[in-house]
C-alpha cells in the first residue's frame, strides 16, 4: 500500500489531504448509517415510524453515496491522468536516449511496461481507495463493539492483527513471484515478435519452427503460467484467510465471550450482526489485495525502465530535443575530419572503425561499398549524427557542427536503411500536389497497388521492394538536401535497378541533391562520382577501373 500511495502521490498534485479526508468521511458515514440502522432496532414498535431514525439513516446514506462517488470519479480521473503521463513521460526519455543505448534495449519490456504495467495500475485504483473507505468504516465498526465491550474488542482485534501478519507474512512472496512472472512476460512479447516477423521463414521450414515455438514461447508461456499460477494461489489462500475472519471473530463472540466476560452475554446479539455486516467492507479489502499487489509490482517495473532509460539518457540529445527551430539550412557540402567510432566493449574485441575523412558535396552521387559486418551502415550513422563519434568532427557548409547545431544537421538527410519503417502518415509533411504524387505512383510502378491521399499511405501491404520504393517516393516529396540509402536497389527487379541507377539517381543529382548509397551493384560504379570501400573498419576509396581500393598507406 505504501508504494501504491507514495506513487500515486508523487506523481499527482491533487493527491492531497482534501482527497483522502473525503474518503475517510465516506467511511465514517457508512458506519453512522450502521449504528442508526442498529438503534433503530431496539426504537421499532408495531406501527410506529421512528421518522427521526429514518431521517438520520437517509442521511447517511446520501452523504456516503455523495462523498464516495465523488472520490472514486476524482480518483479516476487523477490515476487515468498519471498513466498518461508516465507513459509519455517514458516515451520522451526513449525519445532522448543515444541511439546506441536504443538499439540495445529490450523491445518486450517496453512494450509490457507501457501497456500491462500502465494498465494493472488503473484498473487497481478504482479498487484501493474503495478498500481505503472500507478500511474506515471497519475501524468505525471496531471503535463501535470497544465502546459496547472491551472484552469483545480484544478478540476482535486479535482475529484482524493475525490475519495481517499472516497477510503481510505472504505478500512478500506473491510480490516477489509477480516481479518475475512480468520479467517473463517481456521474454514473451519479445519472442512473440520473432512469430510476426518470421512467420514466412516458419511455414518454410517446419523444424525451426517446431523448435522456436517449443523453446521460445511455450517454455517462457509455461514459465509465466506457473509464477502467475502460484502467486495466484498463494494470494487466494491470503483472500481466503481474510474472509475467514468473519467466521472465527464470530466463534470468539459465541463461545469465548461468555466464558471471559458472562456479563457480555446480554449484547452479543447485537455485536454479532455488526460483524456479519462488516462482511462487504471486508470483501472490499480483500478484492483490493490482489489488485493492489500487481499495481505495487508494475509500478517497480516502470521505475526499473525508467531508470534504464535515464542510465541512457544524453544530455546532447536533450539539447537536440530541446531545438524548436531546426529547418532546413542551406547546403553546399557537409565534411567528416579524423572521425572513429568504437562500440561499447562486451568482453569480446570491440568492432571499430578507423579514424577516417569524407566529404559529400551538393549534386554529388557516392558509392559505399564492402562486405558484411565491415562498417558500412557504422559510417551511414555517424555521417548522419546519429552516432557520436570517439575522435573527429562534422562540418557543414565548412563550419563545424555543435551540440546546439545537430538538430538541424540531422534535419538535412532523408534515410532508407535496410530496417527502415513506413508510417500510415506522412509525419511532419506540408501540403502536397496530388499531381506530383500521381506521377511518382505511375513512375515507380505503385499505381493501384497503393497511394498517398490527405497525407496518409492507403496501403502498405506490399512487397519489400515495393515498400522501399513507396518509401522513396516519401523521401523524394520530403525533398531534403541529402539523401543517404543502405542497399535500396537490392530488393528490386533488374529493370527498376537499372531505372534507379541511370534515372531516379541522375534526377537527383541533376537537382543538386547529395546521394550516398551503400550497394553491391558493381556494374553500377560507373554511376558514382566517387566510390569508397570499407575493409574491417577502415574507409578507404576505391579505384573503379582497376577493381580494388587505393592504398591510403604512406
Amino acid at each position: 500500500m505504501k508504494t501504491f500511495y507514495e506513487f500515486i502521490r508523487r506523481e499527482s498534485s491533487e493527491f492531497r489531504l482534501p482527497l483522502l479526508l473525503m474518503a475517510i468521511f465516506a467511511g465514517i458515514v457508512n458506519g453512522l448509517a450502521v449504528s442508526v440502522a442498529i438503534k433503530s432496532i431496539s426504537m421499532l414498535r408495531p406501527g410506529v415510524l421512528p421518522f427521526e431514525q429514518m431521517v438520520k439513516f437517509a442521511a447517511c446514506i446520501a452523504a456516503f453515496w455523495i462523498s464516495k462517488e465523488h472520490v472514486l470519479n476524482r480518483t479516476t480521473r487523477i490515476v487515468e491522468g498519471i498513466v498518461q503521463n508516465v507513459r509519455m513521460r517514458i516515451l520522451r526519455k526513449i525519445r532522448n536516449t543515444d541511439l546506441l543505448v536504443f538499439e540495445s534495449m529490450d523491445s518486450g519490456r517496453v512494450y509490457t511496461t507501457l501497456s500491462t504495467d500502465a494498465m494493472a495500475i488503473s484498473v487497481s485504483a478504482g479498487a484501493v481507495i474503495n478498500a481505503s473507505s472500507s478500511v474506515v468504516m471497519l475501524a468505525f465498526i471496531v471503535v463501535f463493539i470497544g465502546v459496547n465491550s472491551i472484552h469483545a474488542l480484544f478478540i476482535t482485534a486479535g482475529m484482524i492483527m493475525l490475519t495481517v501478519l499472516y497477510y503481510l507474512h505472504k505478500s512478500r512472496d506473491v510480490a516477489s513471484q509477480l516481479r518475475e512472472a512480468s520479467i517473463r512476460e517481456n521474454v514473451f512479447f519479445d519472442n512473440l515478435h520473432g512469430v510476426l516477423t518470421g512467420f514466412k521463414e516458419f511455414k518454410l521450414n517446419r523444424k525451426k519452427a517446431d523448435d522456436f515455438y517449443e523453446k521460445e514461447l511455450a517454455d517462457v508461456v509455461s514459465e509465466t503460467s506457473q509464477l502467475r499460477t502460484r502467486a495466484g494461489m498463494a494470494m487466494n489462500h491470503s483472500v481466503l484467510i481474510g474472509q475467514s475472519f468473519l467466521f472465527f471473530t464470530v466463534a470468539g463472540l459465541l463461545f469465548i465471550l461468555p466464558n471471559i466476560k458472562p456479563d457480555d452475554i446480554s449484547i452479543i446479539g447485537m455485536l454479532v450482526p455488526i460483524v456479519l455486516f462488516s462482511a462487504g467492507p471486508i470483501g472490499d479489502v480483500v478484492v483490493a489485495i490482489p489488485d493492489l499487489a500487481k499495481a505495487e509490482a508494475s509500478i517497480r517495473n516502470i521505475q526499473d525502465l525508467e531508470a534504464l532509460i535515464e542510465s541512457g539518457s544524453s544530455p546532447v540529445e536533450q539539447k537536440v530535443e530541446e531545438v524548436v527551430d531546426a529547418e532546413v539550412v542551406d547546403f553546399d557540402s557537409l565534411e567528416l575530419k579524423q572521425v572513429s567510432f568504437q562500440y561499447p566493449t562486451t568482453g569480446t574485441r570491440p568492432f571499430t572503425v578507423q579514424p577516417f575523412d569524407f566529404t559529400l558535396r551538393k549534386g554529388e552521387i557516392v558509392f559505399l561499398i564492402g562486405g558484411n559486418g565491415s562498417g558500412k551502415s557504422t559510417v551511414l550513422k555517424l555521417l548522419t549524427a546519429l552516432y557520436p563519434p570517439v575522435t573527429g568532427s562534422l562540418f557543414l557548409n565548412g563550419e563545424e557542427i555543435r551540440e546546439e547545431g545537430l538538430a538541424r544537421f540531422r534535419n538535412l538527410f532523408t534515410t532508407i536503411f535496410t530496417d527502415f519503417f513506413l508510417f500510415r502518415r506522412l509525419l511532419g509533411a506540408k501540403r502536397m500536389e496530388r499531381d506530383r504524387i500521381l506521377r511518382l505512383m505511375d513512375e515507380f510502378e505503385l499505381k493501384g497497388k497503393t497511394d498517398i491521399v490527405d497525407g496518409c499511405i492507403t496501403n502498405t501491404r506490399l512487397s519489400t521492394g515495393q515498400r522501399k520504393r513507396l518509401a522513396l517516393i516519401v523521401a523524394m516529396l520530403e525533398d531534403k538536401p541529402v539523401y543517404v540509402f543502405d542497399e535500396w536497389a537490392a530488393d528490386q527487379d533488374p529493370v527498376f535497378r537499372k531505372y534507379f541507377y541511370h534515372v531516379i539517381l541522375q534526377d537527383l543529382k541533376n537537382r543538386g541533391k547529395a546521394v550516398l548509397a551503400v550497394t553491391h551493384d558493381d556494374h553500377f560504379f560507373g554511376v558514382a562520382d566517387r566510390v569508397f570501400q570499407m575493409e574491417y573498419g577502415t574507409l578507404l576509396p576505391y579505384d573503379v577501373k582497376a577493381h580494388h581500393p587505393i592504398s591510403t598507406a604512406r
